[in-house]
């Protein structure tokens, strides 16, 4: 029988609270649920020296990383314990906000292993980049390109405003010496386009037939020179896939990297047999005419990303979806069904799928962020998203609960000490990452935690209390699969009796004297299995039903 005693135990064990209410940044909340692991950033700040920063749970340093540069960064902790860092150098006079223009390298203690300035006067690698397996960079580079290049494709000669248009690139380069590059791989926008409006130019075609090509003529109100504006890039290593975000078309499209660039300037080649042509877009069917207003489910998005193999999602499509006109932000999950056969996504006509999202978290109350920003998928199923503008960094379990919440002491001008007001300064924060403590990264690295980076840190009882490592046994059983949709099964070394799942606040949902259970009614979130064997040992297992 289920006693009070084992309740309160299974309370204090997984459910434990660890918050200081007076707290103005850093930390200020921390569950049990939330994944634990060392979160990686680099705030905005023209404070002097600029760092990245490693933090543990409790918001304490584990590392840093100094900068000569601006940071506005993509930062990428690699397995080696090594770090990707963009900073602002820009060369160029391209007017694109978030126009970066270098990389770096460094190792763990921070010495810089590489380093190149990737812009000048007429283009500029900006936003985001992938590193790949093989050690190469995939990267967005925006190219000047003139307003007499842009009217013989087809362009409406009123929406060049400037004079001026921007081609969006996507190179691969391969890291060379101690600041040089190769570029050995290239895609072109401007080499996919189609248009209605001018007849004797060679892009001249029906736009609503064409879904695979880029319609050069739609989203030129705004009359910027940067069209696209591209803000981020992904990239599928199975597949052989990069997703680039669009934000000006409200749309992201995703492109076969396994061509040529011969290949990817045309429409044949490639694991796909499309060259460099669409494969899949979303967001926006108006954008190719097959929708209007009222079928757009996307508006000025970041971070638009595949879902590594470490989620419960992998493989699907990962949002931050702004909405500066609704108001109020949204994290998506999308997954558009994919042909592995033929490498290619399903399509039939009409606007590309799926018509639901496989997962929605918004807040209207609570959840903002007009510009910046981004999420990512936690190996527990959990979502850690980044409110770039106010910096606020908080996760979320697929509930939608806020587990981990930690708002960025480190202001455009000064580091904040506790006490200060964050919402009266700048802390901007463009993405952050977590890694999990089995990250290979950090073998045989000191984690000693340091000091939080906010000045004179209220003292509090903070720990790092988290569901993945609570157990206080060895465990001889296991349950499978996990994540899990309807079923799940156990494993165990000794001799089974019976077996209760129970929801976080400690009640009893199912028990049953079968290894085999059916959750299919349960609704998606986190349950515990206690296990109970003959000998008397009881094990709790933590699992996510999708």
């Amino acid at each position: 029988m289920y006693t009070i005693k084992r309740l309160l135990f299974l309370l204090l064990l997984f459910l434990t609270t660890i918050t200081n209410c007076q707290n103005t940044v850093g930390i200020q909340t921390n569950l049990a649920e939330s994944y634990n692991g060392y979160t990686l950033f680099s705030p905005r700040t023209s404070e002097v020296p600029r760092y990245t920063y490693l933090i543990d749970n409790c918001g304490r340093i584990i590392n840093t990383w100094e900068s000569q540069f601006p940071l506005f960064s993509t930062d990428y902790l690699l397995p080696d314990g090594s770090l990707f860092r963009s900073v602002v150098d820009n060369q160029s006079t391209l007017n694109i906000p978030g126009n970066t223009g270098r990389i770096e390298h460094f190792s763990w203690e921070g010495e810089l292993l590489w380093g190149a300035t990737i812009s000048e006067t007429n283009l500029s690698f900006h936003h985001d980049y992938v590193v790949l397996d093989n050690g190469n960079l995939l990267i967005l580079v925006a190219v000047r390109r003139t307003k007499d290049e842009a009217i013989a494709l087809g362009r409406d000669p009123q929406t060049v405003a400037t004079d001026e248009l921007y081609e969006e690139r996507i190179w691969e380069i391969e890291l060379q010496g101690a600041d040089s590059y190769n570029v050995i791989w290239e895609w072109r926008s401007w080499d996919h386009i189609i248009q209605d409006f001018n007849s004797q130019s060679s892009t001249f075609g029906n736009v609503a037939e064409n879904p695979q090509k880029v319609d050069f003529n739609y989203g030129t109100s705004f009359g910027e020179a940067d069209w696209w504006h591209s803000n981020a890039i992904s990239y599928h290593p199975e597949r052989d896939h990069i997703i680039i975000s669009n934000r000006n078309l409200d749309e992201f499209i995703i492109i076969d990297h396994s061509t040529t660039t011969e290949e990817a300037a045309t429409g044949s080649g490639g694991n796909s047999g499309k060259g460099g042509d669409i494969l899949y877009r979303y967001g926006n069917p108006e954008s190719y005419r097959q929708g209007d207003i009222n079928s757009q489910a996307l508006n000025a998005m970041h971070d638009v990303q595949f879902i590594e193999d470490t989620g419960p999602n992998a493989g699907k499509i990962l949002i931050f979806n702004n909405q500066p006109d609704e108001g109020f932000s949204e994290i998506l999950i999308i997954d558009p069904l994919y042909d592995e056969a033929n490498s290619n996504y399903e399509y039939s006509g009409g606007a590309y799928g799926p018509e639901n999202p496989f997962f929605s978290y918004i807040n209207p109350s609570d959840f903002f962020s007009a510009f910046l920003s981004g999420a990512q998928e936690l190996p527990n199923g959990n979502i850690l998203i980044t409110s770039g503008p106010d910096g606020k960094l908080f996760e979320i379990t697929t509930d939608g609960s806020i587990v981990w919440e930690y708002l960025s002491p480190v202001s455009n001008l000064e580091i904040l000490q506790d006490g200060d007001d964050p919402d009266a300064s700048q802390t901007r924060v463009f993405r952050s990452l977590r890694y999990s403590p089995q990250y290979s990264a950090f073998e045989n690295k000191d984690l000693t935690p340091g000091s939080p980076i906010e000045l004179n840190p209220i003292t509090d009882e903070c720990e790092i209390l988290n569901l993945q490592e609570n157990s206080t046994l060895t465990q001889h059983s296991s349950v499978y699969p996990n994540p899990a949709l309807n079923i799940i099964n156990i494993s165990t070394d000794y001799i089974f009796s019976q077996a209760a799942i129970f929801n976080l606040s400690g009640q009893k949902l199912i028990e049953s004297s079968k290894k085999t259970l059916n959750i299919s009614h349960l609704p998606r979130g986190l349950y515990f299995v206690e296990i109970t064997h003959k000998n008397g040992i009881i094990e709790t297992h933590k699992i996510l039903k999708n």
